[in-house]
């Protein structure tokens, strides 16, 4: 069984200047960060619309990791 996901931090913590989302991917205990991506806030009054930016590509990223992997078993 393979398992994908991802997470949004941010960096740093107290008043982030960017949000970063690691997208993973686990498959027979074996845990593998397949991509990087660096969300700068562009306005400080908006960290929320950057945040949302960030998780919605961290959601179709993993939709599309799961999307391969069920064709490619569909096809097998």
């Amino acid at each position: 069984m393979s398992l994908a996901y991802y997470t949004v931090t941010p960096e740093p913590e107290i008043f982030p200047k960017a949000y970063i989302v690691r997208v993973f991917r686990e498959s027979n205990n074996d845990c593998v960060c397949l991509q990087t991506v660096n969300f700068p806030i562009r306005n400080p009054d908006l960290p929320n619309k950057t945040l949302s930016e960030a998780d919605t590509f961290g959601r179709m990223t993993v939709k599309k990791l799961i999307d391969c992997h069920v064709m490619a078993k569909a096809g097998s």
